[in-house]
């Protein structure tokens, strides 16, 4: 990889183009090579320009941004980041279930006043894709194993919890969640935790998309939730989740400072449910950037539960996971593939 990284900015507003144009000047190991207002014109200029990242807009004429996106991923090693709307977050899901790396949301309105603010956000997001392999992008995006290998959906499991399966993602965690998911069912007696680093707004759309692959209830997190066999609750933005009380465990949702510089973290809900329910515990960190779920790997080990991670080969960028095993706190490494089966394993062990 060269030191600069080279930008292709597409949208069909010209303001959007100044204003992300702007925000990466400041930023000398970023380069604006070029911008497209059309899907038709992003796919040229992607080939002939070469960039290392894309910014792409969904909306535009003649051809989508979801339209452009398999082009640009079939035809050129770009990694691509999408511009999408708060209001329809499947429709980024559908993006990022067709190879690109990370999205940024667009306001209501257009982006925010601060440019500063803007460029803190684009650039991180823009350093992060370029730090994924082009081969990567769509490593995380399908279960590759035979139909013959996944189980079927079976009966709600009618007992008490036997284990807690805790799963941490950030950048490409939602196509890696949904493999994950469509390989487990709810007759296991488990209840499930789900922390994934996403703005505002696309937990809801999260939550639907994994209970379209599983019979396992999905759900956002509330104040209060029991955890119940069969049911899966994800950590909402803007708080971490912890698991407290000893005879009727509860969610409780703090909006404590933010760990890793994100909320929710990984880390609180792993403790916790170390803490409460020990040796009973399955911790799981998948593909994202930082070390986020390290500390609670740790808590979740030292009680003697179970720890997975997922291989490198598999992973859109092995950042959490990584960064778990250099620390000696991962039972066991695996390809997203066998992540559902170690899980499975881990509970009827």
């Amino acid at each position: 990889m060269h030191s600069t990284v080279k930008v292709l900015v597409v949208d069909d507003s010209a303001l959007t183009r100044q204003l992300l144009t702007r925000a990466l000047s400041v930023d000398p190991g970023v380069e604006v090579v070029g911008a497209a207002k059309t899907g038709v014109d992003a796919i040229e200029k992607a080939i002939e320009l070469k960039p290392d990242v894309v910014t792409l807009d969904i909306e535009m004429p003649e051809l989508t941004g979801i339209e452009a996106l398999p082009h640009i991923i079939r035809t050129t090693p770009a990694r691509v980041v999408m511009l999408s709307a708060v209001d329809d977050p499947d429709t980024t899901y559908q993006a990022l279930s067709l190879g690109a790396t990370d999205f940024i949301v667009k306001p209501r309105g257009g982006f925010a006043s601060s440019l500063s603010e803007l460029s803190d956000v684009l650039i991180k997001k823009i350093k992060t894709a370029y730090r994924v392999l082009p081969e990567r992008r769509l490593v995380a995006r399908e279960d590759t194993r035979p139909p013959a290998e996944r189980p079927e959906a079976g009966a709600r499991a009618a007992a008490g919890i036997q284990r807690v399966v805790a799963l941490a993602a950030s950048t490409g965690g939602p196509p890696a969640l949904e493999a994950v998911f469509s390989g487990l069912t709810a007759d296991l007696p488990v209840a499930y935790v789900v922390v994934q680093h996403l703005p505002a707004g696309f937990t809801e759309s999260l939550a639907r998309r994994l209970g379209r692959v599983t019979d396992i209830r999905v759900r956002t997190a509330a104040e209060g939730d029991r955890l119940e066999p069969g049911t899966a609750l994800i950590a909402p933005h803007g708080y971490h989740l912890r698991v407290t009380g000893r005879s009727a465990p509860r969610v409780r949702l703090e909006d404590s400072p933010a760990m890793h510089g994100v909320r929710p973290a990984a880390d609180p809900a792993f403790e916790s449910l170390a803490e409460r329910y020990g040796d009973r515990t399955v911790a799981v960190v998948l593909t994202g950037m930082g070390a986020d779920g390290v500390r609670g790997l740790r808590a979740v080990m030292d009680k003697g539960g179970e720890t997975i991670a997922q291989d490198e080969a598999t992973s859109v960028v092995w950042g959490m996971p990584g960064a778990a095993v250099r620390a000696g706190v991962v039972s066991r490494v695996v390809p997203l593939g066998a992540v559902a089966a170690e899980v499975r394993r881990a509970v009827r062990e």
